[in-house]
């Protein structure tokens, strides 16, 4: 039986041209799906990278800012007293000198002994500042026990007064390896001296990674109203001593803190970290700057009240 020409043309394959075009739109479809996924993979890494580095530059300003707002508390009944001695700040970090808070550069802090002079910290002079933080105060943790001798000054003998604990941070950046990015990249860490003037060994702990500049000022109330007149950095306050540093009853703290590397270049970016540019250049890495103040309230109620 004889096909008709309509049944013959229906069964006719396409041609090389037909074949080509489709392939063609295919391919032209295929290339709009990858490109949108390859943006849409781009932007979803970069908001999550932001928002860690949200989360991690809040958390650790935070964190600082906390310590300090509990500094120079001794208990609820210590009233601790100093010895001339204490006029001497080589001495004045010692317990007996209740010191509540002390900042500055690391080569001040490695003088002073409050960080090792083996310590792995990071120091970039006139580059990104690197400052160093010693907070100290009584808790109800588990610290060596901390109260009052026969001429009221602070000591770590037993037994505790009112159950007070001795709790000290100090607080520096330094360089760690990164096992996810390969690199060593810097961090905050904090140096916890459990029993000062011993020979034991302190325990350092990571707080937060990628903390690119660290730079506190601090002010101090020079009229004692408990307000703070007047603000001063890191390398303004070398000469201080026990005295200026009791005057203190706020601190602003400043963090640059970076995101993990980008697939994307990031443009050089510039921030005003107390009062001082600080240039960051081209590269792949997001950059925040995180500024807070700390109010050191007992130090306040005490230049206000004058106990």
């Amino acid at each position: 039986m004889a096909l008709s020409p309509s049944s013959a043309h229906a069964q006719q394959g396409v041609t090389l041209l037909e074949m080509m075009i489709a392939m063609a739109i295919g391919l032209v479809v295929l290339s709009a799906v990858i490109v949108l996924y390859t943006q849409t993979a781009r932007s979803f890494h970069q908001q999550h990278a932001m928002a860690d580095l949200q989360v991690r530059g809040r958390m650790a300003t935070q964190l600082l800012g906390e310590e300090l707002r509990r500094t120079g508390f001794w208990g609820e009944v210590m009233s601790p007293a100093r010895s001339g001695e204490c006029s001497d700040m080589l001495e004045a970090v010692k317990i007996e000198c209740a010191l509540p808070v002390w900042g500055g550069t690391v080569a001040q802090a490695k003088v002073l002994g409050l960080v090792p002079q083996s310590a792995a910290t990071i120091d970039h002079g006139a580059a990104n500042p690197s400052a160093v933080v010693a907070v100290r105060y009584a808790d109800h943790g588990n610290g060596t026990c901390l109260t009052l001798d026969a001429s009221r000054q602070l000591t770590l003998a037993q037994p505790c007064q009112g159950n007070w604990h001795y709790r000290t941070g100090i607080y520096h950046l330094r360089m760690v390896d990164d096992a996810y990015s390969g690199e060593k990249v810097p961090a905050l860490y904090v140096t916890q001296i459990e029993k000062p003037n011993s020979d034991e060994r302190p325990v350092s702990s990571e707080i937060v990674r990628h903390v690119e500049a660290f730079e506190v000022e601090w002010g101090r109330d020079d009229t004692g109203d408990g307000s703070a007149n007047q603000f001063y950095g890191s390398g303004a306050v070398a000469q201080w001593t026990a005295v200026d540093w009791d005057s203190v009853v706020a601190a602003r703290i400043y963090m640059v803190m970076r995101s993990e590397k980008m697939a994307q270049p990031v443009p050089a970016r510039e921030f005003l970290v107390a009062g001082h540019a600080l240039t960051f250049g081209p590269d792949h890495y997001q950059r925040r700057l995180f500024v807070t103040t700390a109010t050191l309230r007992n130090g306040r109620l005490r230049g206000a009240y004058g106990f």
